[in-house]
């Protein structure tokens, strides 16, 4: 199972060779912020600067914030701030 595994990696890294220069998708990143909050927006950045580790942990502890991130991404913004005022709109 781990050979096919990489077996797909690496088929998938051979087809993509460069996932920076990918149009931009709203549905990619706003999947990248439900696993990972932050993510969406750094994607939405061209994966440039630091990958938002403050977000990531606190998505992971608080749902709120996931959720924004969410939206966030899903609106192509690409700012690094955590967007606390969760009752306001995306």
């Amino acid at each position: 199972m781990k050979k096919l595994v990489y077996l797909a990696v690496l088929c998938s890294m051979l087809t993509f060779p460069s996932f920076a220069s990918a149009a931009k998708d709203a549905g990619a990143a706003t999947v990248l912020s439900m696993v990972f909050s932050g993510s969406g927006e750094w994607y939405n950045r061209d994966f440039k600067g630091n990958f938002p580790w403050g977000e990531c942990i606190l998505g992971e502890i608080c749902c709120l914030v996931k959720v924004s991130s969410a939206f966030d991404a899903a609106a192509g913004k690409t700012d690094n701030d955590i967007r606390l005022d969760f009752w306001s709109k995306p």
